[in-house]
């Protein structure tokens, strides 16, 4: 069995934005375990546990739905934190764009996801890239302040492929292997006039 899941890879711009964004809120102390800005990622289906028999014909699945999509462009955003202001949890990063229709792939991988045998996510799908886990409520009133106050470069980037990642845990933090890449359609979503 293989820990896995399925999401975008970000460019490296963007995972050195998410690294500034965490040394800037580290300066507050709170007891955050920040995640490695080079393993940040957007998530779009967490699958746990997969058969290493099932790789290929769910890939496939999932690569048929994804061929359909333009190529997604995709801009650093707001931050926040997950579940509530009262009980933070995760401090994150969201992202503008084309979110309609990554919405919409999201929803159609789930679906294709639960064809095999995954549990459909409960929660609504909100994008965003994990910058850390809030351990405790030491500073936290601090982070919230200064979570505020960050403003994320407006990078952008178009996303052209989904990934199926392999998951190992190590006492490091986790280490992300791809399995198979997923081309979107080439062309680009057209702007809205």
């Amino acid at each position: 069995m293989i820990r896995s899941f399925v999401a975008i890879a970000l460019p490296e711009d963007f995972k050195e934005e998410i690294g500034c964004l965490q040394d800037d809120l580290k300066k507050v102390r709170a007891d955050v375990k920040w995640v490695r800005p080079q393993a940040v990622h957007l998530t779009l289906k967490f699958l746990g546990q997969l058969a290493e028999e099932i790789i290929d014909p769910l890939a496939e699945a999932v690569s048929r739905v994804v061929g359909t999509y333009p190529a997604l462009h995709l801009t650093l955003a707001r931050t926040g934190v997950f579940p509530s202001r009262r009980r933070p949890r995760v401090a994150w990063v969201g992202l503008d764009g084309d979110l309609d229709a990554l919405a919409s792939l999201q929803k159609e991988i789930e679906a294709q996801a639960a064809e095999f045998g995954f549990a459909k996510e409960k929660r609504p799908f909100n994008p965003h890239l994990t910058l850390g886990r809030i351990r405790s409520n030491q500073n936290r009133e601090e982070l919230l302040y200064a979570l505020d106050r960050l403003e994320p470069r407006p990078l952008a980037f178009t996303a052209r492929e989904v990934v199926l990642f392999r998951s190992d845990l190590k006492p490091s933090g986790a280490i992300y292997t791809p399995l198979r890449r997923l081309p979107l359609e080439e062309k680009p979503m057209e702007e809205e006039s």
